[in-house]
């Protein structure tokens, strides 16, 4: 495979592993219409104030809703389930602004499915949905004497962390790709311990999927270059970055009261 270096800043690549692969689409509107996608979709609004502003996305009940705050401190995307709406969220999932945008769509994916589901307060699902993908991807698994399970990736650049809680609730999971460098490419991911085992699966899902994902050569970071498989992307290549939905439509102003409580 071509080395990083052969490649000038503007060549298109297909890269793999994708947990290294930076966030991929940096203009806001951009990655919230890719990230989205499946929701809008569905027929949620979506809602883009300002370039100050957090980007927001809401199911026509209201009682879901997704943040992108690619200019607060900490960045990145929020979604959070509600009981009521004036009410703290029954369960939240978060990204850092360095996940791969690809990652992120997967579990909006899964939502908009569960939200036409009425699934979204499902905690049925085993945990062993979340961490298979990622044991049949050849993640390394251990335990810990808590019952707490860490899953790493064969490049020890990424883990995935199972707290375990009591029977009646979900584990909390969370995950970190922290390379030891100074590469952009550090992210994490939290899902609150109410988030149904199905979402936080078709998330690990996509994190242990080793088909390549489209980048500019300039968009990766060339310390990770010795951790990177890159080749040239064909210039009709599926799923390329450059080749989003268009950014997200501004709704009604000011939406109107619920008549139904659909999740």
């Amino acid at each position: 495979m071509p080395d990083l270096d052969s490649f000038g800043p503007d060549d298109p690549v297909l890269v793999s592993p994708r947990h290294l692969a930076g966030p991929g689409l940096e203009q806001p509107p951009l990655a919230a219409a890719l990230v989205w996608s499946s929701l809008t979709k569905a027929g949620w609004s979506t809602n883009t104030p300002d370039e100050w502003r957090p980007m927001l996305c809401a199911s026509p009940c209201q009682l879901v809703r997704a943040a992108h705050m690619p200019n607060s401190t900490e960045g990145g995307w929020k979604t959070a389930v509600y009981e009521d709406a004036l009410a703290a969220p029954w369960w939240t999932a978060s990204w850092s602004a360095e996940t791969p945008a690809e990652l992120i769509a997967d579990f909006h994916r899964a939502l908009a499915e569960a939200h036409a589901l009425g699934a979204l307060h499902s905690l049925t699902s085993p945990a062993a949905a979340v961490y298979l993908p990622l044991l049949n991807a050849g993640w390394s698994h251990m335990v810990d004497e808590r019952g707490n399970q860490m899953f790493t990736s064969p490049d020890r650049l990424a883990t995935v962390t199972g707290q375990r809680r009591p029977s009646h609730v979900s584990d909390v999971w969370s995950m970190n790709v922290a390379p030891d460098t100074t590469g952009r490419c550090r992210w994490s991911a939290r899902f609150s311990k109410q988030v149904p085992n199905s979402l936080v699966a078709a998330f690990t899902t996509s994190l242990a999927d080793t088909t390549s994902v489209y980048r500019r050569a300039g968009q990766l970071p060339k310390e990770l270059g010795s951790y990177l498989v890159t080749e040239p992307a064909p210039s009709s290549a599926p799923g390329r970055s450059d080749a989003a939905p268009p950014a997200p439509a501004l709704p009604p102003a000011g939406p109107g009261p619920s008549t139904t409580r659909r999740r």
